[in-house]
């Protein structure tokens, strides 16, 4: 009859126990994957599990076999398992470092004392949940937020889908863009003649009024062949000289319009009588290289970048690539103004010899001329 209560007693101590191991892995799994919880209502459930597990702590004296203290450890690793893991899908970061408590909490060979260690680490993970709620925060905030300013492996990483645009006119444009007006793009000049008048704030193909209410202004400068060049002018030397005057002139611009003036000078490629020579592609070629070198060394900051049209780059340069990454500028005119202004666009295409989508494209051309940019050079 003894030995019969003896059993019975034992029976009812690790139901009890094991029960309140049981609770305690509810309220760690329910409050794991809510985003929303506050650290006042997680401190609270920790109180909670804490005040349920510490009843069965007491059972667990009068229990003396150890082989009865089994089942505790088995009921443990079944139910503490959610903790870890639940928090692992909502913060990858962290979860990298969970597995390794998670064994020291459930290993077999542990003694009695073994659930006492288990709620230190079950409130250790708790208290991890503020992390776990940022890291979701960060999963789900803009690209641009402030959240990831001191994050420097994000900042390496663009983007998946373009959410800001910015809108803009070049040349001698009359009626702004209806879609904005943030930037815009003024002749300079080209060959050996300057089209920019710093008194005036404007030129032929300048125009002060688009230049005044744009945030951001850009300059460009046509480029021209050889059938314009000084006598006995090498291209590598016509292409440097070139590159010599338009950087002056943008000085001239940039003290006009100061710091609204972006640091990049667009080289203007296209066939006509002031610009490149039709399929004179070795001499294009070394005109449009003298340039880019002659900026690049003495630009001081500024750089060059290049404009054209997939026809116009083809029978100026042939199958030369271009090399100012990072800066160019694209025109291609669909017919009337698209509807679909983003890089989803078809329309919006890499840079003639390249495999870089232009940076900012000319979509609208003639009387007026219109643009948008996904990133501004």
């Amino acid at each position: 009859m003894k030995n019969i209560k003896k059993l019975v007693k034992t029976f009812v101590a690790t139901t009890v126990l094991s029960f309140g191991i049981i609770s305690g892995g509810h309220f760690t799994e329910a409050a794991a994957p809510n985003q929303a919880n506050s650290a006042q209502n997680l401190q609270g459930r920790e109180k909670a599990t804490s005040v349920t597990s510490a009843t069965p702590k007491k059972a667990e004296l009068t229990v003396q076999p150890k082989e009865e203290t089994k089942p505790e450890v088995t009921a443990s690793k079944a139910e503490a398992k959610p903790e870890v893991t639940a928090p692992e899908a909502e913060a990858k970061p962290e979860a990298d470092t969970q597995p390794e408590t998670e064994e020291k909490i459930v290993e077999p060979s542990q003694s009695n004392s073994a659930e006492a260690q288990l709620k230190k680490e079950n409130k250790i993970s708790k208290s991890q949940a503020g992390l776990h709620a940022s890291e979701t925060a960060r999963s789900h905030a803009a690209a641009n937020s402030a959240i990831f300013s001191n994050s420097p492996s994000e900042e390496k990483t663009e983007p998946e889908v373009q959410t800001e645009y910015y809108y803009g006119t070049d040349s001698a444009t009359s009626i702004p863009n209806p879609a904005g007006n943030d930037f815009y793009l003024g002749k300079l000049g080209y060959g050996s003649v300057v089209q920019f008048d710093a008194g005036t704030g404007s030129g032929k193909f300048f125009s002060s009024a688009r230049a005044e209410d744009a945030a951001y202004i850009y300059g460009y400068w046509f480029l021209t062949g050889m059938q314009q060049a000084p006598a006995g002018i090498s291209a590598s030397e016509w292409g440097a000289q070139q590159a010599k005057l338009a950087l002056e002139t943008y000085e001239a611009m940039k003290s006009v319009y100061g710091s609204k003036v972006r640091p990049v000078i667009f080289i203007d490629v296209e066939p006509a009588s002031t610009g490149t020579k039709e399929y004179d592609y070795a001499n294009n070629q070394a005109i449009y290289t003298a340039f880019v070198n002659y900026l690049n060394q003495y630009g001081e900051g500024v750089k060059p970048g290049t404009y054209s049209s997939k026809w116009s780059w083809e029978v100026s340069m042939g199958e030369f690539s271009p090399s100012t990454p990072g800066a160019y500028w694209v025109a291609y005119y669909p017919g009337d103004i698209p509807e679909d202004l983003t890089i989803s666009n078809p329309d919006w295409g890499n840079f003639p010899g390249t495999t870089e989508k232009a940076q900012i494209w000319q979509y609208y051309g003639g009387e007026n001329d219109y643009n948008v940019a996904w990133k501004l050079p």
